[in-house]
């Protein structure tokens, strides 16, 4: 039987690639066209692994319902056309996939975020050309924290369950590798609503760098 792999297993957004900076940028476009102010990066940052609603929910707070859902129509149709030109991967990013590619280190992506916006990102980036593991909502049954995605990952990568991480930004992800009974890599920077510090991961990164030093 073929021995089983090692893989490091990572979220998108927040973790890998700062969308924040995308969605930032769209909804002050829609600030000024409402003629209101422009907002900061943390009112949007908190929200910006929650989906549009959310985010636009912060940033808009006095909008009604009907108000959200127009703003979104526009927030998902502009993010559309600039989500492969206005990409931040997070310093130490490429450094760290360069690494893990070098030293025959299996990789893969499990998101929540749907495939019509992850898969043409990841092409942009050629990292289709790294991996053939990139599972989106609609290639499981139940998203994160289920474990499915996770181990639909590791089955592909023949990677073993107790020497394989996943990687993110928010306590779902760590809560999500705990459900796949895999080690847990906790981000302090991302999307996170609430402390890192407190996830119970098995280890906690404050750069994508520092993962070498765990492997």
């Amino acid at each position: 039987m073929q021995p089983k792999n090692n893989a490091v297993l990572f979220d998108l957004d927040g973790t890998l690639i700062n969308s924040g900076l995308s969605f930032l940028k769209i909804v002050n476009e829609l600030k000024e066209n409402e003629s209101q102010a422009p907002v900061n990066f943390e009112i949007v940052r908190e929200f910006s692994s929650r989906g549009a609603s959310l985010v636009l929910r912060n940033a808009f707070p006095d909008a009604s319902d009907e108000k959200i859902d127009a703003l979104k129509s526009k927030f998902l149709e502009r993010y559309t056309q600039i989500m492969t030109t206005d990409i931040h991967l997070y310093n130490g990013v490429g450094e760290l996939l360069n690494y893990l590619n070098e030293n025959s280190i299996s990789w893969g992506i499990v998101t929540n975020k749907s495939a019509k916006y992850t898969l043409p990102i990841i092409e942009t980036l050629n990292w289709h050309k790294e991996t053939s593991v990139i599972i989106c909502p609609e290639d499981v049954h139940q998203t994160k924290p289920d474990p499915e995605g996770i181990l639909k990952a590791l089955n592909s990568l023949n990677a073993s369950i107790e020497t394989s991480f996943y990687v993110g930004d928010h306590e779902r992800d760590i809560q999500t590798a705990k459900n796949a009974n895999v080690k847990s890599i906790a981000c302090t920077y991302g999307y996170f609503q609430s402390d890192p510090l407190k996830w119970g991961a098995d280890y906690i990164i404050d750069s994508p760098n520092e993962i070498k030093n765990i492997l």
